[in-house]
């Protein structure tokens, strides 16, 4: 059978398994594990990016919402990760899915972050699922929701392997690749985070992480580029991100700045 041209073929590897997340569904409940690498943390800190949690989150409460919804493909409507303790350089963390809600149309997911030999939570993200109102978003027929994802290893900085490029302060773009599209053939949640991560944190003097990522997604960004545009009021950053393909408003952003850590700090 030939691969549906309207759904993603899954590329070797995606930029999204390079992240490290290995991931166990049992029953309706999901358990994550990753450790923090140079790779995948703010320029200039120890801090892992808001941007990883988001995807980590994306992949893991994703995963849940797939059987109830098969053969349509789900696609995120919203996503939002508050970090209380950022993870930073060496930590093992911990994510802890489940479904909180199962609705007719709406699916509302949580992910608990922890960080190994920390008894303070790290973050916590929400997100909620539809099933893709598309009638050619659909899983093959011989597809089976992955109970187990093995990890992979950025052989580079998050940014630089998604090929994001910040243009001017404020403004960042992420290309549509083979390798960074989800199901339905659009550009990964995780990538349209990064770059609302990169417009929002180009604002700043100094080296900062989101301690808030809030990201609803209109559309899906079926061409590409992924085109963010931040402007900040004081701590707090907008973002809209435009499909540049099509010059069409795809997803709306609020981010939180604070100061990334740029030395591994001690653990409660």
């Amino acid at each position: 059978m030939e691969p549906r041209r309207d759904v993603a073929v899954s590329p070797a590897s995606h930029i999204v398994t390079e992240l490290g997340l290995s991931v166990a569904i049992d029953g309706p409940l999901a358990v994550g594990r990753a450790t923090v690498v140079p790779e995948v943390c703010v320029p200039g800190s120890v801090a892992l990016r808001t941007s990883v949690l988001a995807t980590w989150a994306d992949v893991i409460t994703g995963t849940l919402c797939i059987s109830a919804v098969m053969p349509r493909i789900p696609l995120t409507l919203d996503l939002e990760v508050q970090v209380f303790e950022p993870p930073v350089e060496g930590d093992t963390v911990t994510i802890e899915a489940s479904v909180v809600k199962l609705g007719r149309t709406v699916m509302v997911t949580e992910a608990r972050f922890a960080v190994q030999g920390s008894t303070a939570p790290a973050a916590l993200a929400l997100a909620s699922f539809i099933a893709s109102p598309d009638p050619s978003h659909i899983f093959p027929p011989d597809f089976r929701p992955p109970l187990r994802q093995e990890p992979g290893r950025l052989s580079m900085p998050f940014a630089e392997r998604a090929g994001c490029a910040v243009s001017t302060p404020g403004t960042a773009e992420v290309p549509r690749k083979p390798d960074g599209l989800n199901s339905s053939g659009g550009i990964q949640g995780g990538l349209v985070a990064l770059a609302a991560e990169e417009a929002a944190a180009s604002l700043a003097e100094t080296a900062v992480y989101l301690r808030s990522l809030m990201l609803r997604y209109l559309r899906p960004f079926a061409v590409g580029p992924a085109r963010a545009t931040a402007e900040r009021h004081g701590d707090a950053c907008l973002v809209h991100l435009d499909d540049a393909g099509v010059d069409r408003l795809s997803a709306l952003a609020t981010a939180r700045l604070a100061d990334a850590p740029r030395l591994r700090p001690a653990r409660a």
